[in-house]
């Protein structure tokens, strides 16, 4: 990228101080040009200098009308409007074998194939693209344009737009302009242009002499530009004079009368003082002239057609574009070469011209009808995109750099969307990151509606703003209606506010007080990847560097924005901007997702990854169970039985150890009193931590329980709450408050292990909440909540998620026929967790995969996260270190590591891939879930299932080995995309 910039300043310095360069086709082998020159008519000459326009989609009488046109009047080339890739394709195939000569097949592409067609990659319109820094990004995007053009069997294409937008109510080029700088607009015209010719693909630099200062629409009028040469010169001509100097191949004329250079009030495409007096000898230009469309008022409202195209080619026109009728024109054309009106000289140096044109841009047969897909939406093409998107997004106000937000945790947060009737792209992403309530002032909102909405914001402190539904055209005041408009103004000056709009810059001063919002972002339009990219900005997981293409009334000169610094929260993304190849990955782990449902490993399940920090993969597969009911989807909470151990005790207890008030190699019994006089006084934290204590692995608490007869077991449960059973266990069951001390004096009775190898054991666990709160003073549960949880945004987190949330948020576990006696959805599957109130140390928690994501991030970046650091890196470093190697242990404190020498084992004996570093750390759960972070890989791997349903008995996910050969595949993708 950064040598594509280089190139492109390089050419925009040069073209300043030299003579203009001439177009590459010029260099071709001329051998096959003169053959058939000598062998053409005048009216196959003619021909050449004539296209059509065809809609595939009006069906097989369209496509033989202009297959008439090819063999009968030899017409030199089609452009394609509103259509399908597999129309084109086909089309252009039937059109290229009627042709003696080959066509210019064109498109209006100025922002990608997209301007024109449907299922195809989306680039921003010219105006965002103008609000860029980064001029490669946009070479970079001519390329892929050009591939594209080429896959269909297309060489032309009309674009770039080198219009400089003087004026915000100009109804047709305003959004389609690179800005109203002409060295802006000329930079960025040029990087476009380079990048399409560099694909040997006829570009047409448009509209001479420059549409931009126009208040009418060439398609319904004649507009006139009154400024003077020297003004032309200095302003609207800047790009065309840029892309002439580099040696751009085309450029189209504008219908627009300019009369102060030339009196005539002739149509710029119709005026000789502009299409060769200006164009050709002022400025050098030696490609091809195309007309704009002759079918427009600005033509047709003074002329016929055949008039006009004669006139045009008198003028210095080489192409005719968007003839209706073929044969009248080409008559009309002949004829005045016969009288003399036209020169049989200019015929044939225009028809040359044309022909060493097509030679230079020859295509090859383009892709088969149903290969057009995985060609026009490749990874590499979606990548640009997104950075287009990304880049390009605006601040404008930014007090006291309120965005990225800061301390989630202190905001109590809604969005309005404006004009939205629906929740929108901006508002799901938002959700992401916390928790954020969501309102809609719908299109035909009425002022009682905007009262209650401003009633109910009151009890937020931040409002972010979304302004939607407005038009990018500035037809109609862009759309923008008056009430959306004060609903806005009225909302950002009672509230904390942040305003986004997915809008054309210029419609901002429809709105009063804008700057009273404490953030303004601007986005040039409301395709999804603004949306999406605007919330990552309003979060941190991406900054911004936008300059703003033009300028908004006396609010804001072009070329302002802010610089915005990303805050190191996740970003979502795809695959290919980690160097992973989508179509190889998901093709890999949708295998490995089909096979563990249809061989019931599971019901269902979701992978993500994230790697240097951006999740580039997550999907959910599958149901809640096998009826296949309830799908899942990527909010779905579970139970994630022991990777409570380190998401809920483990980060209190290393903020408990950087603090001081917990050593890691003093005895537990310091600071478990209950431990002291017993066998349990002497081993220290380090141990237990990492298993190597010399504890049991478990004890069935609730077995015993079991075994009791009805009075004792009325001791223990009751089947609905009363005083001293509050703490619930199921839908039906409640147990004694104070069972849990039953349960620490069983673990402190129970026998110790006869050697101090590993063992992995969660007794020590029960006890984390209640040592934790000893030992901060800090209730356990809000110590979690408040200080780790509510400031990472990580708000599905929680113990007893049956509290809080639908059951149908919820993935359900096992059907416990032996204990409960009850689907288990809600309320923790481990029963001594249950016994425990839902509460513990080792089981309890439940979360959403994102928000696990979260957490494993806050480890992987060693303690920071968003704006915050809630840890020590030197305290990861030690916690995530082998602590017993040279006891063949491979566990760290309380997080899991590789086996020892895993790299060296065969798949089947490693745990967990063979391919994770030997820093890696993670940690998996009973119910099927798994995460694993690998800091030298910067990779983060989240597995959730609920193998237990509908019994815990089904084992397959090990036995078959099922997350480390997934895990490796995954390994196996890293790299596959540069």
């Amino acid at each position: 990228m950064r040598l594509a910039q280089i190139i492109i300043i390089l050419f925009f310095f040069l073209s300043l101080n030299s003579p203009a360069k001439k177009p590459d086709f010029f260099n071709v082998e001329k051998q096959w040009v003169d053959s058939l020159m000598e062998n053409m008519s005048l009216k196959e000459k003619v021909g050449q200098l004539i296209m059509v326009t065809t809609y595939p989609s009006q069906g097989e009488a369209n496509e033989q009308q202009i297959i008439s046109y090819i063999k009968k009047h030899h017409i030199g080339g089609v452009l394609f409007l509103r259509n399908s890739p597999s129309q084109i394709i086909s089309s252009v195939q039937r059109y290229q074998s009627a042709a003696a000569v080959p066509l210019f097949m064109a498109l209006d592409a100025e922002n990608g194939l997209s301007f024109r067609l449907d299922s195809v990659i989306r680039y921003p319109h010219a105006m965002g693209l103008g609000a860029l820094k980064d001029d490669s990004l946009i070479y970079r995007m001519g390329r892929e344009v050009g591939q594209q053009l080429r896959t269909l069997g297309l060489n032309l294409n009309f674009a770039p737009v080198a219009d400089v937008n003087s004026n915000p109510q100009n109804p047709i080029i305003n959004y389609r302009s690179f800005g109203e700088n002409p060295h802006r607009v000329a930079a960025k015209s040029l990087a476009l242009a380079k990048g399409m010719m560099d694909e040997q693909i006829i570009v047409s630099a448009k509209h001479f002499p420059g549409h931009g200062d126009t208040q009418y629409d060439s398609h319904l009028t004649l507009p006139a530009v009154n400024r003077t040469y020297a003004q032309l010169d200095t302003i609207d001509f800047v790009p065309f004079k840029t892309v002439i100097d580099s040696g751009i191949n085309g450029i189209m004329s504008a219908h627009i009368s300019l009369p102060l250079v030339d009196g005539s009030g002739a149509p710029g495409t119709l005026s000789k003082r502009v299409m060769t007096d200006i164009l050709r000898d002022s400025l050098g230009f030696e490609g091809i002239v195309f007309s704009d469309g002759m079918n427009m008022r600005g033509i047709t409202r003074d002329y016929n057609e055949a008039e006009a195209a004669v006139k045009a080619i008198q003028a210095g026109v080489d192409v005719i574009e968007f003839v209706l009728n073929p044969g009248l024109v080409s008559n009309a054309i002949v004829n005045a070469v016969e009288s003399g009106e036209l020169s049989a000289e200019m015929i044939d140096k225009k028809c040359r011209k044309i022909l060493l044109a097509k030679k230079w841009a020859q295509t090859d047969k383009p892709v088969e009808a149903d290969e057009w897909k995985q060609e026009l939406t490749k990874g590499a093409h979606q990548l640009t995109s997104r950075y287009l998107y990304e880049k390009s997004l605006t601040v404008v106000e930014n007090h006291d750099d309120f965005i990225p937000l800061k301390r989630l945790d202190t905001l109590r947060i809604a969005s309005v969307a404006v004009g939205a009737d629906h929740e929108t792209p901006f508002q799901e992403m938002l959700e992401k990151y916390t928790t954020v309530d969501h309102y809609n002032l719908k299109s035909d909102v009425r002022i009682p509606e905007l009262e209650s909405l401003k009633n109910i914001l009151k009890s937020y402190n931040l409002v972010v703003v979304s302004v939607h539904g407005t038009t990018l055209s500035a037809r109609k005041n862009f759309g923008v209606k008056p009430m959306h408009a004060e609903a806005v103004s009225q909302i950002i000056n009672d509230n904390p506010s942040i305003l986004t709009f997915f809008s054309n810059p210029y419609s901002i001063e429809l709105y009063n007080g804008v700057d009273k919002a404490e953030s303004v972002i601007i986005a040039y339009g409301e395709d999804e990847l603004y949306q999406q990219y605007a919330a990552q900005l309003v979060f941190g997981a991406i900054g911004a560097d936008g300059q703003l293409p033009v300028s908004v009334g006396k609010r804001y000169d072009e070329g302002h924005g802010i610089t915005v610094h990303p805050s190191g929260r996740l970003k979502y993304t795809i695959p290919e901007e980690v160097g992973v190849q989508s179509e190889l990955l998901k093709s890999k782990i949708d295998s490995f997702a089909r096979y563990g449902i249809r061989d019931t490993i599971f019901p269902g399940c979701q992978v993500l990854l994230a790697k240097n920090g951006k999740v580039f993969f997550h999907e959910p597969y599958g149901f809640f169970t096998y009826d296949s009911v309830v799908p899942l989807n990527k909010e779905h909470v579970y139970d994630w039985a022991s990777l409570t151990k380190i998401v809920g005790p483990l980060p209190l207890l290393m903020k408990a150890v950087e603090d001081s008030l917990i050593n890691i190699d003093a005895p537990f019994s310091s600071y478990w009193p209950d431990f002291r006089n017993t066998d349990k006084a002497n081993f220290t934290f380090r141990e237990v931590l990492a298993h190597q204590a010399r504890l049991r692995p478990w004890i069935a608490f609730y077995l015993d329980t079991l075994m009791m007869d009805y009075q004792r077991r009325r001791r223990i449960f009751r089947n609905h709450p009363t005083p001293g059973f509050s703490k619930r266990m199921s839908n039906s069951w409640y147990v004694n408050d104070g069972f849990k001390y039953h349960i620490f004096s069983e673990i402190k009775k129970s026998e110790l292990l006869r050697t101090n190898d590993y063992a992995y054991s969660g007794l020590a666990f029960y006890i984390m909440p209640d040592l934790l709160e000893n030992v901060t003073g800090i209730d356990y549960e809000q110590n979690l909540t408040n200080n780790f949880l509510l400031p990472l945004g990580a708000t599905t987190v929680m113990y007893n998620p049956y509290r809080s949330l639908r059951y149908s948020q919820i993935v359900p576990t096992e059907v416990d026929q032996y204990f409960r006696k009850e689907l288990l959805q809600g309320f923790v599957h481990d029963e001594g967790a249950a016994m425990m109130g839902g509460v513990s140390g080792h089981a309890g928690l439940f979360g959403n995969t994102n928000d696990l994501a979260k957490i494993m991030q806050l480890y992987l970046q060693k303690g920071y996260y968003g704006d915050l650091n809630y840890l020590d890196g030197s305290t990861l470093d030690e916690f995530t270190r082998v602590q017993f190697p040279e006891n063949e242990n491979r566990r760290g404190l309380g997080f899991d590591k590789p086996y020892i020498d895993n790299h060296e084992e065969e798949l089947d004996d490693a745990y967990p891939a063979v391919a994770v570093s030997e820093h890696s750390f993670g940690h998996s759960g009973f119910t099927g879930t798994f995460a694993w972070a690998d800091p030298e890989n910067e990779l983060l791997f989240i597995f959730m299932s609920n193998r237990v349903y509908p019994s815990r008995e089904n084992t397959k996910l090990f036995g078959k080995n099922f997350r480390p050969e997934l895990q490796q595949a995954v390994y196996e993708c890293l790299g596959s995309f540069e």
